[in-house]
């Protein structure tokens, strides 16, 4: 997954021996929250004209992104809660779109969103108990989770995964303390999970990730942890803890693996960014509150790339951020 940027990286951080090797470090890349972060300038011709109809006031903008993705053609979606929509951005093809769902059945809490190997895209909707499915052109598909009119599978549907390989989507079920596990078509295969605190319980889970293996990450979230489950609900580990520490996980949101199998957490409350090794191993904190590059305002969702890329929906600050992770993958190659 290629991205292209046109703005310079700024170095943001690095780590200290509390945190890990001194080789990992953060880069700020780039903002999305206009089209124009894509499209670039009009020419001030065309920027006059729409002031004179009044279409400039009108361009959509980001008003809370919460969810945030990206797709096998680099295109960037992101789910907006408060404009009950979906934005894309495509920074190769310097293009934009806004998606609503059909006014017979509309979004009302977009939270996560996910996209599959052909091009799907998957938006879980809080308050419509319901999955939203589009083409990779935007063009709605169908609602997933409806048992019928009144009835869904899920109480409460948030946290998005795909399994690409085994072609499952794994959906965080917060209000029922749980995960459910779909078929790519909607059909159920699998629940798992019941509010605890002991292993593979959960209380309040949010966000969830598959990694290369297809076990789970999962942020449980009043349980202050990251929780790593197989594919069954199994437990394998947990790591987090309630603290002040630099490394302790208040508020924690969006969750992310990348290919080297480092974990990013997002901790809302203290508005950072946290990376893990698989085992646990703080290796990275970035971030603080502000409305700078690499400043957040209640961060929420997370996603990385193949090129080393971290995506995070800044979400009060009605913005995607964009940064590049220096750090030592498995193995020590970089």
């Amino acid at each position: 997954m290629a991205l292209v940027f046109l703005l310079p990286a700024a170095l943001l951080a690095q780590t200290d021996s509390a945190t890990g090797p001194a080789s990992v470090s953060v880069e700020w890349v780039a903002e999305l929250r206009t089209p124009r972060d894509v499209m670039g300038e009009a020419p001030w011709w065309k920027r006059l004209l729409r002031t004179l109809v009044g279409a400039e006031s009108q361009r959509p903008a980001m008003l809370q992104p919460h969810g945030v993705c990206v797709d096998s053609r680099g295109r960037i979606w992101v789910a907006d809660t408060r404009l009950r929509a979906v934005h894309r951005f495509d920074p190769v093809r310097k293009s934009y779109s806004l998606f609503h769902a059909p006014d017979r059945e509309p979004m009302l809490a977009p939270i996560a969103i996910a996209c599959d190997a052909e091009g799907r895209v998957y938006v879980s909707d809080a308050l419509r108990a319901r999955i939203f499915v589009f083409t990779s052109e935007g063009k709605f598909l169908r609602t997933l989770g409806g048992l019928n009119r009144q009835e869904s599978v899920f109480h409460r549907p948030t946290g998005l995964a795909i399994d690409a390989e085994r072609r499952r989507l794994y959906v965080v079920d917060t209000q029922a303390m749980r995960i459910v596990v779909l078929s790519l078509h909607g059909e159920p295969l699998a629940r798992f999970g019941r509010r605890g605190t002991g292993p593979a319980e959960f209380n309040y889970p949010t966000h969830i990730a598959v990694d290369r293996d297809g076990t789970l990450w999962i942020a449980d979230s009043l349980n202050f942890r990251v929780q790593h489950l197989d594919s069954q609900g199994r437990f394998l580990g947990a790591f987090g803890q309630l603290g002040t520490g630099r490394t302790d996980l208040d508020k924690v949101k969006g969750v992310a693996v990348d290919r080297a199998g480092r974990v990013y957490v997002v901790e809302a409350r203290h508005d950072r960014v946290l990376v893990f090794s698989a085992r646990g191993e703080p290796q990275l904190v970035f971030g603080n509150t502000g409305t700078g590059p690499g400043e957040f305002f209640l961060p929420a969702g997370i996603a990385t790339t193949n090129d080393e890329r971290v995506l995070v929906a800044d979400s009060f600050n009605r913005r995607v951020q964009i940064f590049r992770i220096r750090a030592p993958s498995v193995g020590g190659v970089e």
